[in-house]
C-alpha cells in the first residue's frame, strides 16, 4: 500500500494524471485527422449545417438541369396536335362563322405549345364577345368558353352599353328591340346608364314607358316616352321636375298622351305642354 500512495504521489508531482493523458493523446489525433477526431471545433461547425436545405437544394437544382435538358423532347413526344375545336356558351349576336374563322386557324398547332393567353386575347377582341376562357382537353381538343356582350342600350346612336355601362362597339349597329337610346360625353356613361334606370322605374308605376334620356353637354336632362313625347327635365336637381310631370300625366295627361308634341318641365311650380296642332298653353 505504501509503493502505491507514492507511486500516485510521484504522478501528482508530474502534474498528469492519467484522464489527462488521455485527452492529450485525444487531441495529438485530431491533429492528425482533423475533423475525424469528436472533440475538436470543426466537427461542431458541420453539426451547425441545415443538412435538409442542403439536399432539397441539391435535388431542386438536379431537376432544374434534367427540365432544361430534356424539356424539348418531353414536348415533342407528348404535344400531340389540336384537331377540334369547341364553342360553348350562349351566343345570340355574335356571328358562329366569324368566331369559327377566328379559331380554325389554330387548327393543327401543338396541344401543349399553343399560346392559350394569345387565343384568349384574340377572341376577346371581337366586338360581341365580353369575356372568353379555355382549356385543353387530351389528347388534342380546345375548348372555348364564350361569354357574350349583352346590350341594354344603345349609346350615342353608333354604339352599345352592357350592364356595367361599359362601351362597346359592333361592326354592324342593328335594332334590337326593347332597348333604349342614352346619349351624353364620354365618361358619362354609367351615370346616364344609372339615371335611365331610376328614371324608368319610377315612370313604370304611372304607366309610361322610357324610351330615351340625354344628357346635353351643358348639363340639362331630356327624357322621351315610347308614345314619342319629349320631356325637357333642365339642370339638376331633375327628380323634383319628373315628379311635377308624373303628377300631372296621373292626373290627365295620360289620356291626352296621343295629342301632345312635348312637355316642358323646368318650371318652378308647373309644366308646359305643346299640343301638336296648337301653341303652348
Amino acid at each position: 500500500m505504501a509503493r502505491k500512495e507514492r507511486d500516485v504521489a510521484s504522478t501528482k508531482g508530474k502534474g498528469a494524471t492519467p484522464r489527462q493523458e488521455a485527452k492529450k493523446r485525444s487531441v495529438k489525433l485530431g491533429v492528425l485527422f482533423g475533423w475525424l477526431t469528436f472533440d475538436t471545433p470543426r466537427f461542431s461547425v458541420l453539426k451547425k449545417v441545415k443538412w435538409r436545405f442542403v439536399l432539397g437544394a441539391t435535388i431542386a437544382g438536379l431537376a432544374i438541369i434534367f427540365v432544361s435538358v430534356y424539356w424539348d423532347d418531353a414536348v415533342n413526344e407528348f404535344d400531340h396536335e389540336i384537331t377540334s375545336i369547341e364553342v360553348r356558351g350562349q351566343v345570340n349576336y355574335l356571328k358562329p362563322k366569324v368566331l369559327r374563322e377566328q379559331l380554325d386557324r389554330h387548327l393543327g398547332e401543338g396541344f401543349i405549345s399553343l399560346n392559350l393567353g394569345e387565343v384568349k386575347e384574340s377572341v376577346e377582341s371581337m366586338p360581341w364577345v365580353y369575356s372568353a376562357s379555355l382549356q385543353r382537353q387530351w389528347p388534342g381538343t380546345l375548348i372555348v368558353y364564350v361569354k357574350e356582350q349583352y346590350p341594354v342600350a344603345v349609346w350615342n346612336k353608333n354604339f352599345y352599353l352592357n350592364a356595367y355601362g361599359e362601351v362597346f362597339e359592333p361592326r354592324d349597329v342593328f335594332v334590337i328591340e326593347g332597348i333604349p337610346d342614352l346619349s351624353g360625353l364620354p365618361g358619362q356613361e354609367k351615370d346616364v346608364l344609372q339615371r335611365y334606370v331610376n328614371y324608368r322605374d319610377r315612370l313604370a308605376d304611372s304607366g309610361a314607358i322610357l324610351s330615351e334620356l340625354s344628357l346635353e353637354p351643358r348639363g340639362a336632362w331630356r327624357i322621351a316616352l315610347r308614345s314619342g313625347v319629349s320631356i325637357k327635365l333642365g339642370r339638376d336637381p331633375a327628380d323634383a321636375k319628373l315628379d311635377r310631370f308624373i303628377k300631372a300625366y296621373q292626373q290627365g295627361l295620360k289620356g291626352q298622351v296621343e295629342e301632345i308634341e312635348s312637355i316642358d318641365a323646368r318650371y318652378t311650380n308647373g309644366i308646359a305642354v305643346r299640343w301638336k296642332e296648337q301653341t303652348e298653353t
